[in-house]
């Protein structure tokens, strides 16, 4: 499994080659009448945010708080099933 130290420079090189190539997108973008703007990168931007964020994370053993699943919410439901 990776270290975090790994993960923190994974997440890093990412974001720098990510931001590299929408710049160098806008700047050679052949339809100078219609431009590329920082803003059409935008959704692209949140994926790889999602990426090096909590997907990232989750790949670390032992990063939730014991006895509680990884994948609560804010809401735990501590109500019994009905009976069938």
């Amino acid at each position: 499994m990776a270290s975090k130290e790994e993960c923190d420079r994974y997440a890093a090189e990412l974001t720098r080659r990510f931001e590299e190539l929408t710049h160098w997108a806008i700047a050679n973008w052949p339809k100078k009448e219609f431009p590329l703007l920082e803003s059409d990168f935008c959704d692209a931007r949140r994926e790889i945010g999602e990426i090096v964020g909590p997907k990232l994370g989750e790949g670390e053993p032992g990063n939730s708080a014991p006895g509680i699943p990884s994948n609560s919410g804010q809401f735990r439901d501590v109500n019994p099933m009905p009976w069938p």
